[in-house]
């Protein structure tokens, strides 16, 4: 199991299966990645351990909030598999084996 911290998404990890067929669990909070988005466009905000409290512009931080999207999960694991070991060898990748994301688990809050 891998521990990062990503710029966008926060902490994550990302843990590796040794058994063919190489399954791969990604871990990752879509409350962390509004808090940073919010941060890094200098938008006040009351943070949570686990969402927002409050914010001068709630209207904006829910059009933020909606542009969190599949594409932008697949790029994050896409950027960390990149940076880590793997089991699929460069001939492998080649020949089209490559990670499919799904969801496992989706948790979802009014707060």
């Amino acid at each position: 199991m891998r521990s990062g911290l990503d710029r966008d998404f926060g902490p994550l990890f990302i843990k590796f299966c040794s058994d063919f067929p190489y399954a791969v669990k990604v871990c990752l909070n879509g409350h962390e990645w509004l808090k940073r988005q919010l941060t890094q466009r200098g938008l006040a905000h009351e943070p949570l351990d686990n969402g927002i409290r409050s914010s001068a512009d709630a209207t904006r931080v829910q059009r933020i909030a909606n542009t969190l999207d599949a594409a932008k999960i697949d790029a994050v694991v896409r950027k960390w598999l990149r940076r880590l070991p793997r089991p699929f060898t460069a001939a492998h990748r080649a020949a089209g084996y490559r990670y499919q994301l799904s969801i496992l688990q989706a948790e979802f809050a009014l707060t």
